[in-house]
């Protein structure tokens, strides 16, 4: 309750300041979290109900207040936002350690959390997740205090219509993902590519389409949401041929080995220089697959 006291003075606060009335988190769908519950479950869906604030309806107002010069001297409350994020990945993915150095990461980071405040690598009792759940809650509230400073200090200071305004700016090219999605759909369909799931390529490329937003000049928002998606496309289209080895093999009566790897690699530069459907660019492999060399020079 603490917490949900504080996300509400906040709140409170950007909207008087901002022109637009624009809270810091706003609504959170989830629901708030009974941390009268098993401390197990109440501990895992604090880690997410917390990840949405900051994450989602908080991106923008946190990302910015935590940019402030005053928070950037405090890592005690950066590495708190860093520590939600693992806890909420490490909750409700799988994590493969071995996989990678970012599963290990995030291992660690929770780990190493969990040993400071429980005295255990992982918590297994319920007086394990109870001290857990208890830390956490007190970060959370001493982040959003901190974050609540950093709006007041705003308010106070001489070049706080500046500040403002950088603050609404970003606030304006946050732009919800079915803005992109009706983006993507056009560029898609522009370029030929009708078959382009634009909900799927949003979400694999949407950090990098978000960025240029957010660090373009350009004041024509759409024109460069349509540059950056523009790039992505052409790129994806780039990395997938239209065939693959079996193609090769199955059309073309290539026996599997090198052969099939080398057909493919100069497919690629085929398709490099024109985007040919499957059939055109099997039928420009065909005078290729009867001789060793990809060049088209007869076997010696």
């Amino acid at each position: 309750m603490e917490f949900v006291r504080l996300r509400e003075r906040i709140d409170d606060l950007s909207r008087a300041l901002l022109s637009s009335a624009t809270p810091v988190f706003g609504a959170v769908s989830l629901p708030t979290p009974n941390v009268d519950a098993a401390p197990e479950l109440a501990f895992i869906r604090t880690a997410s109900w917390l990840y949405c604030h900051y994450k989602e309806t908080g991106r923008v107002g946190v990302k910015f207040l935590m940019d402030r010069p005053a928070v950037q001297s405090l890592p005690e409350i950066r590495s708190h936002e860093r520590l939600v994020h693992a806890l909420r990945t490490w909750s409700q993915h799988t994590i493969n350690p071995a996989s990678g150095n970012h599963d290990r990461r995030i291992l660690k980071t929770c780990s190493d959390w969990f040993e400071e405040v429980s005295a255990v690598l992982l918590p297994s009792s319920n007086e394990d997740w109870e001290r857990a759940l208890h830390s956490l809650l007190g970060e959370a509230c001493e982040f959003v205090s901190q974050l609540t400073k950093q709006v007041e200090q705003i308010r106070a200071d001489e070049a706080r219509s500046q500040i403002c305004q950088q603050w609404e700016d970003r606030i304006s090219r946050d732009w919800p993902a079915h803005r992109f999605h009706t983006i993507v759909s056009t560029v898609a369909s522009d370029m030929g590519r009708n078959t382009v799931d634009p909900v799927a390529l949003f979400k694999r490329s949407e950090n990098e389409i978000r960025k240029a937003l957010r660090i373009t000049n350009e004041s024509d928002l759409e024109f460069a949401a349509r540059q950056c998606i523009e790039r992505v496309l052409l790129a994806e289209i780039s990395k997938l041929l239209p065939i693959t080895g079996k193609d090769i093999i199955e059309t073309l009566g290539v026996e599997p080995g090198k052969k099939v790897g080398e057909l493919l690699q100069e497919a690629r530069k085929i398709y490099e220089e024109a985007q040919y459907t499957r059939d055109q660019l099997l039928e420009r492999l065909a005078p290729l697959a009867d001789s060793t060399a990809p060049s088209g020079r007869p076997e010696a």
